[in-house]
């Protein structure tokens, strides 16, 4: 059932997800998130799809446009329960989604399924989805000893940095990981990234807890934290490009910041990772552990 043409209750149809992620994230506002797409939804703004069967309802799909990557949609899939979901629904939902992909030629980008099953992660998954797991890492500063590290690199900060510069190196050193899914395939989207990072979209960047490194005046490496509370940092964004790595590289930036951090007393620095990503053996031996949160589950089409 495509639902242009109807009035339906999407703020009842999505409760109990909203409830369900409220206890599974209980530091993030999700009603509040959930708000805005509920009142699109109800206002016909987004495209939507649900099965009803004799009368019950059985499950829905929706569909949003990314604010910041032009190259992807992001997709909400869910059921009323495990018992309802079989091959022929699943079937029924996800053509719908693969068909939108290629006819609008974007990626689809979607967390699991809402009272998903076996079942439906193998169908995605035969269906060409690939399943990406991000995991949450962080440091204790407090117990953390300076380290002195050097490097044979032009040593900068991120003050006046050329924003398209940095979101250029960046993308050529994930263009060929597990990781790229993460970046637009439109160089301006990425630009436009950097621009909001560096403007607080998580959290005000620590100019003294940020480094940039360049090879010949390019730029071939760099890092950048924010202030996520008093005593908290997240970084953000680290990387190397790939003719630049096994020098040593990394490892000044990651003790570099965390050394600054230190000294500016923050007590806990965290990350996320790809469980895919080599660079988990790294922050392992860095002091880096596994936070007790829920992984990031991701699935995208493209």
């Amino acid at each position: 059932m495509n639902t242009d043409n109807y009035k339906i209750r999407w703020d009842l149809i999505l409760k109990k997800e909203i409830d369900y992620l409220s206890k599974k994230y209980p530091d993030i506002d999700v009603k509040n998130n959930y708000t805005s797409i509920i009142n699109q939804l109800t206002e016909n703004k987004l495209k939507s799809k649900i099965i009803i069967n004799k009368n019950e309802f059985i499950g829905y799909a929706y569909v949003m446009k990314s604010s910041e990557k032009n190259d992807r949609l992001y997709a909400d899939v869910g059921f009323a329960s495990r018992k309802k979901i079989n091959e022929e629904r699943l079937k029924t939902f996800f053509d719908w989604l693969i068909d939108m992909s290629k006819k609008e030629k974007k990626k689809i980008l979607l967390n699991p399924i809402f009272n998903g099953n076996e079942l439906s992660d193998k169908y995605l998954i035969n269906s060409g989805f690939k399943k990406m797991t991000r995991k949450k890492m962080s440091v204790n500063l407090e117990n953390y000893t300076y380290k002195t590290i050097n490097t044979d690199y032009e040593i900068s900060g991120i003050k006046n940095v050329n924003e398209a510069l940095y979101a250029d190196a960046e993308y050529e050193s994930f263009k060929y990981s597990s990781d790229k899914f993460l970046f637009s395939n439109i160089r301006e989207d990425r630009i436009n990234s950097v621009k909001n990072l560096l403007n607080g979209e998580y959290g005000k960047i620590i100019e003294d807890a940020s480094i940039i490194l360049k090879n010949k005046g390019r730029i071939i490496a760099g890092i950048l934290s924010s202030q996520i509370s008093f005593d908290k940092a997240f970084i953000v964004s680290i990387f190397v490009k790939k003719e630049h790595r096994k020098k040593g590289t990394g490892k000044y930036l990651l003790f570099s910041v965390m050394n600054r951090l230190k000294a500016l007393a923050f007590k806990q620095a965290f990350l996320w990772v790809n469980n895919n990503n080599f660079a988990v053996d790294f922050y392992l031996k860095s002091g880096f552990v596994f936070e007790d949160y829920p992984n990031e589950v991701i699935y995208f089409y493209k």
